[in-house]
C-alpha cells in the first residue's frame, strides 16, 4: 500500500540528515544526499517497504565508497574498518553488507593486514615478536591470525633483528661500565619485546665478544 511523503525536515540531532514523514508519520532519519538522489519530495507517493529498500541500497554504496576512500591511503584491519563506518555514522546493515564486499574483493584480510604491520614494523622500528603480537592484537587482530603471522618469523631471523637493533643501541654505552651497559642493553631489547634466550645471545655478541657477529 502507497503512503505520501508528507514532510521532510532537517534532523537537529544529525543536521546531515533529513527525517521523512510518511502519511504525516515520522518514517526514517536519512542522509542528506539521499533525498535528490532518490528523487523524494513532498507529495511523492511510494510503497514504504520499498523506500526503505532504496535508503539502505544507497547507504551501502555510500557505506563502501568510503571505506575503498580510507582503503586509497593505508589499510585496515576488519574492526578498525567497522569502527571508521561507525563513526562515521553508517548503520550495522549497511556496515555488513559494505565488510562482506570488501573481504570477497580481497581489500580486507586481516592476515594480510597483519603481514604489513610487521614488515613496516621491521622497517622502521624492529621489535620482537612479544611486542609486535601485542600491538596487532591492540589493531584488533584475532590471536590465532597473530599467532599464524609471527609463527613465519622464524628464530635465526628474530635474533638477526635483535643483533642489529642491539648493535645500533650499543653504541650509546660505550662510556659505561661494561655491567651497566648490559643491563641498559637489557632492558632496551625487552622492552622491544624479545624473549630472554634470544637477548642473552645477542648481549653475548654484542658486548662480551665484541664483534656482533
Amino acid at each position: 500500500m502507497k503512503k505520501r511523503l508528507t514532510d521532510i525536515q532537517i534532523d537537529e540531532e544529525t543536521p546531515s540528515h533529513r527525517i521523512i514523514f510518511l502519511d504525516g508519520v515520522y518514517f526514517d532519519s536519512v542522509d542528506a544526499g539521499c533525498i535528490p538522489k532518490l528523487g523524494l519530495r513532498v507529495g511523492l507517493e511510494i510503497e514504504a517497504e520499498v523506500l526503505q529498500k532504496l535508503i539502505q541500497a544507497d547507504e551501502a554504496i555510500r557505506a563502501k565508497n568510503y571505506a575503498l576512500e580510507l582503503l586509497s591511503s593505508q589499510s585496515y584491519s576488519k574492526n578498525q574498518m567497522i569502527y571508521q563506518l561507525g563513526q562515521k555514522g553508517f548503520g550495522s546493515e549497511a556496515i555488513e553488507i559494505t565488510l562482506e564486499d570488501l573481504e570477497q574483493l580481497g581489500h580486507i584480510k586481516d592476515e594480510n593486514f597483519a603481514k604489513n604491520w610487521v614488515t613496516r614494523r621491521q622497517r622502521s622500528k624492529p621489535k620482537g615478536k612479544r611486542m609486535l603480537a601485542h600491538e596487532l592484537v591492540n589493531q584488533s587482530i584475532d590471536k590465532t591470525t597473530v599467532d599464524r603471522v609471527l609463527g613465519g618469523i622464524h628464530d635465526a631471523e628474530e635474533k638477526e633483528i635483535a643483533l642489529q637493533v642491539a648493535q645500533k643501541q650499543a653504541k650509546r654505552y660505550k662510556s659505561l661500565p661494561p655491567e651497566v651497559a648490559k643491563r641498559r642493553l637489557h632492558g632496551f631489547l625487552l622492552r622491544r619485546g624479545f624473549d630472554y634466550e634470544t637477548i642473552q645471545s645477542v648481549i653475548e655478541r654484542v658486548l662480551i665478544k665484541g664483534n656482533g657477529r
